[in-house]
C-alpha cells in the first residue's frame, strides 16, 4: 500500500467523524488548492493592484459554492465569501472566518509567502464548508476574508475600522516564516508628525517677540534624547527632523519631526507617548512657539491572544503531522491584525515553512513557490479547519475563548485607562 494512504487512513483513525469528513475533502481537492496558490505566486502583484488574484480567488469561491461579495466595503482587492445558513453567532451558530491575503512584494515577490497565507485559508474553509453541508440542522457559518493589500501595511486595520470583520465570532490564519511562533505578541505602534510653528519678527526691532520653530524641534529632539535613559530596554523611539527651512537667512514658518514609538503593552505605550509629549511640551514652551501633533498612520495596537486557541491549534497542528521547530521571538513587529484582535478573538501563528530562508528574501520568495512550501501550507489549513471544528462543536471550548478573550482585553487596556470601547469600532 502507498505510503501516503497509510498515513492518511492512520490520521483517518484518530479523527472524529466532523473531522474525517473535512481531511477527505481537502484530500480530495489538493491539485486546486495547490493551483491557486502557484497562479498568485506567479502573479506577483503588488499591494493595492491584486485585482487578478482578487477576482482569481472570488471565481474559484463561488465555482464552490460561496457567497461572495467582491470589491468588499469599497476595497477594490477586498472581498468577503460566506457560506452556511440558518442564524448566526455566538455559541449557538458560530461564524468562523480565515483570513487571506495575496498581495507581493513589487521588488521581491512574494517573499512574505501570502500565496501561501491564501491556501492555508483556502484548504481550512473547503473543509469546513464539507463539515456544514453534511450536519443534520445548522452548525454555524464559515466567512473567508481577502484582505486587501495597504503600502503602509494598514490594510486590515482600514478594513477592521470600516467593519468588514463585523459578525465574525473567531479568525483564524497561519503565515508561513523560518521559525515557529504559535502565540506571537505583536508591539504597539504609533507615527506621528509633530508640527512646531513659529512667530516672525513684528514691525519694529524687537527681536525678543520672534519665536523660531527651528529652535524648538532642535530642544524637541535633544529632550527626548536626555530621555532615552529612562526608557526600557524594549521600548522604541526614532525620529527625524523632517523640515527646518530652507535658508539659513530666513526664519521658517514651521517646523516639523517625524517620530516612530514602539512599546510591547498599552500602559507602555501610554507611558512613552507621554513622555514625548512632555519634551514637545517644554520645546515649545522655551522657545516661545505652538505645537500640534498629527498622526501620519494608522496606529497598530497590541494584540489579544487566546491561550485556549493557541492550544487547541497545537493540538490539531501535531495531529496533521506538523512538527514544531520553536525559534520564537519575545516581540514581532507592528502586525495590522492586532487591531482586529481587541474586537475577534484571533490566532495568527508563524509556522516553519520548511526553509531556513528569511522571510523578505528572494530565497524565500522562491521556496514560496516550491511543492514542498505548499504542503506545508496545506498541513497548516487542515490544523485550522479541526481547530475550526472543535470550537463548533463545542459549546465549552467557544465559551472559553470568548471568557479569555474579554479577560485579556480589559487586563491589557483598561489597565491604561482605555477603555475597551476605545478600540473596537465595531462594538
Amino acid at each position: 500500500m502507498p505510503k501516503k494512504k497509510v498515513e492518511i487512513e492512520e490520521k483517518e483513525q484518530i479523527l472524529t467523524e466532523e473531522k474525517k469528513i473535512a481531511f477527505t475533502a481537502i484530500e480530495q481537492q489538493l491539485d486546486e488548492l495547490n493551483g491557486i496558490g502557484k497562479d498568485i505566486w506567479r502573479l506577483r502583484e503588488k499591494s493595492g493592484k491584486e485585482y487578478k488574484c482578487h477576482d482569481r480567488i472570488v471565481k474559484f469561491l463561488k465555482r464552490k459554492g460561496f457567497k461572495v461579495s467582491e470589491r468588499y466595503k469599497g476595497f477594490k482587492t477586498a472581498f468577503r465569501a460566506e457560506f452556511g445558513e440558518g442564524e448566526v453567532g455566538g455559541v449557538d451558530h458560530p461564524n468562523i472566518g480565515f483570513l487571506c491575503q495575496y498581495d507581493a512584494d513589487e521588488a521581491t515577490g512574494h517573499s512574505q509567502g501570502h500565496n501561501l497565507v491564501t491556501v492555508v485559508a483556502l484548504t481550512a474553509a473547503l473543509g469546513v464548508q464539507t463539515v456544514i453541508k453534511f450536519a443534520t440542522e445548522p452548525v454555524g457559518m464559515v466567512t473567508v476574508i481577502g484582505c486587501c493589500g495597504h503600502p503602509d501595511n494598514v490594510g486590515k486595520i482600514l478594513m477592521f475600522e470600516e467593519g468588514c470583520f463585523k459578525g465574525i465570532d473567531f479568525l483564524l490564519t497561519a503565515y508561513p516564516a523560518h521559525y515557529t511562533n504559535v502565540r506571537p505578541h505583536f508591539v504597539g505602534s504609533q507615527r506621528n508628525k509633530i508640527v512646531f510653528r513659529g512667530r516672525s519678527r513684528p514691525e519694529g526691532d524687537r527681536p525678543w517677540e520672534v519665536a523660531n520653530p527651528v529652535n524648538a524641534v532642535v530642544l524637541a529632539y535633544q529632550n527626548i534624547a536626555s530621555a532615552r535613559q529612562q526608557f526600557k530596554e524594549d521600548w522604541l523611539v526614532k525620529g527625524v527632523i523632517a523640515e527646518a527651512g530652507s535658508k539659513a537667512d530666513v526664519m521658517p514658518e514651521f517646523s516639523t519631526m517625524d517620530f516612530i514609538t514602539k512599546a510591547p503593552k498599552p500602559i507602555e505605550m501610554k507611558v512613552l507617548s507621554e513622555m514625548l509629549q512632555r519634551s514637545y511640551e517644554a520645546a515649545a514652551m522655551a522657545s516661545g512657539c505652538r505645537f500640534e501633533i498629527e498622526p501620519a498612520v494608522k496606529e497598530f495596537l497590541c494584540n489579544i491572544t487566546c491561550p485556549r486557541l493557541v492550544e487547541l491549534y497545537k493540538h490539531n497542528a501535531t495531529l496533521m503531522g506538523f512538527t514544531f521547530h520553536h525559534k520564537m521571538k519575545a516581540f514581532e513587529p507592528p502586525d495590522d491584525i492586532a487591531n482586529v484582535t481587541t474586537a475577534v478573538p484571533t490566532l495568527k501563528v508563524f509556522y516553519y515553512s520548511g526553509s531556513s530562508a528569511e522571510l523578505g528574501t528572494d530565497e524565500f520568495s522562491r521556496y514560496a513557490g516550491s511543492k514542498e512550501c505548499e504542503f506545508m501550507s496545506i498541513v497548516q489549513g487542515k490544523a485550522l479547519a479541526m481547530l475550526a471544528i472543535d470550537l463548533m462543536v463545542s459549546e465549552e471550548n467557544m465559551k472559553e475563548v470568548f471568557e479569555e478573550h474579554q479577560s485579556e482585553l480589559v487586563r491589557l487596556y483598561e489597565s491604561a485607562g482605555i477603555a475597551p470601547s476605545e478600540v473596537t469600532p465595531q462594538q
